[in-house]
């Protein structure tokens, strides 16, 4: 496999460089429909020539020193298969058993082929939510590092026989495979489908659909009649592939779609070959190369809802500012603060954020806010809420005036400006649920769309796109301070 058209990283980070020793790390996710086949009676079985042609291609990878994360699929079906089901339950404990019944199985498998190659494998079954809370997510990823290290081929699965919220959607080990991603600061990801490529519409219903080689943009992909999987024995489609290549790129991470019967195609988009595949192209955020790890992990969160912001909004997005209460237009899902929604701009999603009031109260606030919308019939402007979110406290500032020097005791510190803020926030919501004036920190903020990167460029390029942002957040303080 020839190297000269190898994507190559800018520069590997010290953690990273420190557990790869200069290989690659390709995460490479296989579903259930690349696993299962059908026999000449039309009944599933192992597809035992697929996953050993995929086996080798990932022992190529090792002898390169290159480093191979698999995300698997299929509990479900091979539970099913050694239970003799001839349908996939449709319940969620039916899906449980077959879950816990299958993974067993499915390991085996894994172990027994991996074993011919003189490779080494290991387990691990993990659920979204293990992303959701910073501890764990660091702990996964010492975990990942520490078995490349001893170059065992770790086997990430979701945790289908206890994870009943997410066994409805099966898709969400794409999703999983970009967090995984993320979270490792591989190469690139690998998503394997029943297709060559992407393309411009659906080749099985429309003869002119035409393939797509490279994506730059996937927020700008206009493809119609996107499917669902057509396996009796797994969900998910193209949707959801496309989901997870967004998360990917923005992480810095190269996105690679390819024909699961046909692993070898993973080595020819490693070199640089079109024919392998769709390559969506890795972006780097500004926020994550800001940021570090805790932009990764705002990347790997499970969105909890959607926020709507108006032109003032996305302006202080792209200049890597505060998100402001009075930016927000609508507010959508079941968020609590603190929770992971995606930032929209005119019906796109241009970045994701960590964000501090509940969906409720985000709510009942723009009620409250439109009910009492002054009359403006004399032409006139209220500009009160203008005035409140600059943030300027007469009694603070009368308070920091007495100071004479830094270090003075009325300085207007970040935290003597979030303290201000919250007393703000109480007086003016009293009695109701509680609303921030800053709905965001700027640290909490990732940029996602191509488009809204390259337009953070062009607002920003009297400074320092490495230096994005400022934030009053006592979180990010601390983070630097640990730096």
């Amino acid at each position: 496999m020839a190297d000269a058209g190898r994507k190559q990283p800018a520069k590997s980070p010290p953690r990273r460089a420190n557990v790869t020793k200069g290989g690659q790390i390709h995460v490479i996710k296989v579903g259930t429909s690349t696993l299962l086949t059908n026999d000449e009676n039309g009944a599933q079985q192992a597809n035992l020539s697929n996953i050993a042609r995929l086996i080798e291609v990932i022992a190529a990878l090792r002898k390169k020193g290159d480093h191979v994360i698999l995300v698997s699929s299929g509990a479900v079906g091979m539970g099913c298969l050694k239970l003799g089901l001839k349908e996939r339950p449709q319940n969620l404990g039916g899906k449980q058993a077959m879950a816990a019944a299958g993974q067993s199985r499915l390991m085996r498998l894994y172990e027994d082929l991996f074993r011919v190659v003189n490779l080494q494998v290991a387990q691990l079954l993990i659920v979204r939510e293990d992303f959701s809370d910073k501890l764990r997510f660091r702990a996964v990823r010492s975990t990942i590092d520490e078995l490349i290290r001893l170059g065992v081929v770790p086997i990430v699965n979701e945790n289908d026989s206890l994870a009943a919220p997410h066994l409805s959607n099966f898709g969400d080990n794409d999703t999983m495979a970009a967090m995984t991603a993320a979270l490792v600061e591989a190469d690139w990801l690998f998503l394997a489908t029943d297709v060559h490529f992407l393309y411009t519409a659906n080749p099985k219903t429309d003869p002119s659909a035409k393939p797509i080689y490279v994506v730059k943009d996937v927020a700008s992909l206009q493809i119609a009649g996107l499917e669902a999987s057509s396996s009796q024995w797994g969900t998910g489609g193209m949707a959801t592939k496309l989901i997870a290549a967004s998360i990917a790129v923005c992480a810095g991470v190269h996105c690679g779609l390819v024909n699961g019967a046909e692993p070898e195609r993973i080595g020819q988009l490693i070199a640089g070959n079109r024919e392998g595949g769709t390559h969506f192209e890795a972006r780097l955020s500004p926020d994550v190369i800001g940021e570090g790890m805790h932009g990764r992990w705002i990347l790997a969160l499970p969105l909890a809802g959607r926020v709507s912001i108006g032109p003032a909004g996305y302006n202080s997005v792209l200049r890597g500012n505060n998100l402001l209460f009075r930016d927000v237009l609508t507010a959508s899902g079941n968020f609590e603060p603190d929770q992971a929604v995606a930032l929209v701009s005119e019906g796109k999603e241009v970045a994701r954020a960590l964000f501090r009031s509940s969906c409720a109260s985000i709510t009942d606030a723009l009620k409250k806010r439109a009910d009492a919308q002054p009359s403006d019939k004399l032409g006139l402007k209220d500009f009160t809420s203008e005035l409140r979110a600059a943030g300027v406290f007469l009694d603070a500032y009368r308070s920091w005036r007495q100071g004479s020097h830094r270090g003075a005791k009325g300085e207007m510190t970040g935290e003597k400006i979030k303290q201000l803020g919250e007393q703000q926030n109480v007086e003016d919501n009293e009695g109701s649920a509680s609303v921030f004036e800053v709905v965001a920190w700027a640290t909490d903020i990732v940029l996602t769309s191509v488009g809204a990167m390259n337009e953070a460029e062009r607002v920003m390029s009297s400074t320092n796109p490495n230096k994005r942002g400022r934030s009053a957040s006592p979180d990010a303080l601390e983070r630097k301070s640990r730096r």
